[in-house]
C-alpha cells in the first residue's frame, strides 16, 4: 500500500455514540492510529477515506502529527 502524506478526515465515535469528525495531519495508515492516541480510551475511529485538497490543507494550519477536532 502505498504511503499518502496529507491531511485525512476519520470519524470518531465516542462513548454517547454521537459521531465526530476529526483531522489527521499523517500518512493515510497512521492517521486513525493518531487520532485514538488523541481521545480517551474506548473510543472507536475509521478513516473516512477523504484526503482534503491542498489548498484546503492550508488554511487549517496543521502540522505533520496534529490532529484537529471538526467543529
Amino acid at each position: 500500500m502505498v504511503q499518502t502524506s496529507g491531511v485525512h478526515l476519520v470519524q470518531v465515535t465516542p462513548d454517547d455514540r454521537v459521531r465526530q469528525v476529526w483531522f489527521a495531519a499523517a500518512p493515510r495508515d497512521g492517521a486513525v492510529t493518531l487520532v485514538l492516541d488523541a481521545v480517551p480510551e474506548g473510543w472507536s475511529a475509521a478513516l473516512l477515506g477523504t484526503q482534503l485538497e491542498p489548498n484546503e490543507v492550508a488554511l487549517l494550519h496543521l502540522k505533520p502529527g496534529d490532529v484537529r477536532k471538526l467543529s
